[in-house]
């Protein structure tokens, strides 16, 4: 250390560090310091480092060139503790943000890509910079909070309810321990061509059966008819028999290896699942009912996350390809 860098004094941003910024940059000098006075090539130091850190290379040797020449821990602070400086104009930022409100803070969530469009547009025509998709999507939190997403898009008393944290999960330690089964319509339509006429058919409903320890989906059943008993057991006896040779004539050259006999169910009050048929048929294979509570719809949550999984992946299609004609 040089005697200039003894009498430097210490920066501004080190006497407003809070204990984790400077505890941080503590773990960083130390590592740095290895990296400096060890016999390890500089490539592999740094590789090392960043390990440890968990930064990136690039990020380690940002802090070099930082520490390199006085090496004091101050020197590795955040210049303005954590806090970014925009990098957009207040224009940008006024327009992104009445623009927000006007289009997207709407009953029903509009897709922002139109409304990234719109706002370059108005940016455009103002001599102003357009900003990225990324952008205006990282503005959305800062703009509204969730409280008031909330209010716009949720009726009745109880939407602030569902923005507080509410214990509660369905838990397994091995895989076929639990499983949840629920339904839910297909975003896909079919139509029925009669005499170059399409007859609306209707949407088909997805019944999925979910592991709750694996997250993965065992077995489904898709219909057209409304859920019930038929569907309940169709889906349970896919999910419990192998299937080989329902890959095989379906042409899938793809593995599913799950199947197997649950020792749980866990399903919602809908009447299909309260029947004795389907209590009974669960017993005599050693299966387990297990009925959700009303109102505890958030706890477990597995099937409704690869139903909304596949919900999502049909949307990723063009949409014109969503409806199927039958002839």
């Amino acid at each position: 250390m040089t005697a200039l860098s003894k009498d430097r004094p210490l920066k501004r941003a080190a006497y407003r560090a809070s204990d984790e910024a400077w505890s941080k940059a503590v773990r960083i000098a130390r590592e740095l310091d290895r990296v400096l006075d060890g016999d390890l090539p500089m490539r592999e130091a740094v590789s090392r480092a960043a390990t440890e850190l968990r930064l990136s290379t690039r990020q380690v040797y940002n802090h070099l060139a930082r520490y390199r020449e006085d090496r004091r821990v101050s020197s590795l602070l955040p210049p303005t503790n954590g806090a970014r400086r925009a990098r957009i104009s207040t224009g940008v930022e006024a327009i992104i943000s009445d623009t927000l409100r006007e289009m997207w803070l709407q009953p029903e969530q509009p897709d922002l890509a139109p409304i990234v469009d719109e706002i370059r547009a108005r940016c455009a025509s103002e001599r102003l910079k357009p900003p990225a998709y990324v952008t205006v999507a990282k503005r959305i939190p800062h703009v509204f909070s969730p409280e008031e997403i909330a209010r716009r898009r949720l009726s009745g008393g109880k939407h602030l309810h569902r923005l507080k944290p509410r214990p509660g999960y369905i838990r397994a330690a091995h895989a076929l321990e639990v499983v949840q089964i629920d339904h839910t319509p297909a975003d896909i339509q079919f139509v029925e061509v009669i005499d170059d006429h399409g007859i609306f058919v209707g949407r088909p409903y997805l019944t999925i059966a979910a592991d709750v320890a694996t997250s993965a989906i065992i077995g489904f059943c898709l219909t057209l008819e409304r859920p019930s008993r038929l569907s309940v057991a169709l889906c349970l006896a896919h999910a419990i028999c192998r299937k080989d040779d329902w890959l095989v004539e379906r042409g899938i050259a793809h593995p599913w290896a799950m199947h197997g006999r649950p020792k749980q169910i866990v399903v919602d009050c809908a009447k299909e699942f309260q029947s004795s048929t389907f209590t009974q048929g669960c017993a005599d294979f050693g299966i387990t009912v297990r009925t959700r509570n009303k109102g505890t719809v958030h706890r477990g949550g597995v099937s409704e996350h690869g139903a909304s999984l596949s919900s999502w992946q049909d949307r990723t299609v063009d949409r014109g390809s969503r409806r199927l004609f039958v002839r």
